[in-house]
């Protein structure tokens, strides 16, 4: 594993994905808005791991869905297939988005990362990641994202899990963190035995493989990431030494239950 011997190494990573369902106000029927308290809830979250000395970086969805939210036009079938409309919403909402970050995690700088699958898988990679960890070492809170406004299909990852995935990965090479891990915060308690029971579900996958038949769903109408993508990162992850968690993104502190197994689903990390 490259280690990177200048930089201050950390007992543990934690990125935070965030989707877009979870930062919209959902009361909004006709048009988008976003969601200022879900915002603030997850921003004291990530501050409260920030203090304890952990390096956090935030994954956050919702440029688009920002970007209609900025202009007040409403989205429409014709829009939802028109990738250059998509990626003008994506140009408006950024700094609106960056914006209720900054606002949410007011104790702490915070610097925005955007990059397409092309930066993450070419020899840029080890400049991100270093750019990444200076932050870290600095106290401050990086917000990554996919660069909606030039990616393309050549060069997108399809859903926000699976660049999460491979973030996290990336980071973990340097081999500057005992530990790394992942959760994703979403609209769902984390993995269901039976979908129709939100009671069932399951705290603890070892093998993504045993659970395939659950791997099923496109997302919803407000993002791309579905249970099937979810599944994808979660063996993207693990297979690299990543640990992964599903948890409610609406529920108070979510994020410090997850990781305690007190809620959501643990895939736990393979061990080399």
């Amino acid at each position: 594993m490259e280690t990177l011997e200048t930089t201050k190494k950390f007992d543990e990573l934690v990125i935070v994905k965030v989707r877009t369902s979870t930062l919209i106000d959902k009361s909004c029927m006709d048009w988008l808005a976003l969601d200022e308290h879900s915002f603030n809830n997850i921003g004291k979250q990530v501050t409260a791991l920030s203090d304890k000395g952990m390096a956090v970086a935030i994954v956050s969805s919702g440029a688009i869905a920002t970007g209609y939210a900025y202009s007040h036009e409403k989205r429409t079938h014709e829009t939802r297939q028109d990738t250059i409309e998509k990626q003008r919403m994506a140009c408006l909402g950024q700094t609106t988005l960056m914006s209720y970050w900054q606002n949410a995690l007011k104790s702490k700088l915070v610097g925005q990362l955007l990059f397409t699958k092309r930066e993450l898988e070419s020899p840029e990679g080890v400049e991100l990641r270093t750019v990444t960890t200076r932050l870290f070492e600095r106290g401050d809170i990086a917000i990554a994202n996919e660069n909606d406004a030039l990616s393309h299909e050549e060069i997108s990852f399809g859903d926000n899990d699976t660049l999460a995935a491979r973030f996290a990965i990336l980071l973990h090479k340097s081999g500057l963190f005992k530990r790394t891990r992942l959760i994703i915060l979403s609209d769902i308690d984390g993995v269901y035995e039976d979908i129709n029971d939100h009671h069932t579900v399951i705290t603890t996958i070892d093998d993504t493989g045993k659970y395939q038949h659950i791997a099923r769903g496109t997302g919803s109408a407000n993002g791309t990431g579905g249970m099937a993508s979810k599944f994808k990162a979660a063996k993207i992850a693990t297979e690299h030494g990543v640990e992964m968690y599903i948890a409610n993104g609406c529920t108070e502190w979510a994020i410090e239950r997850a990781l305690n197994g007190k809620i959501g689903t643990h895939f736990t990390a393979k061990t080399n």
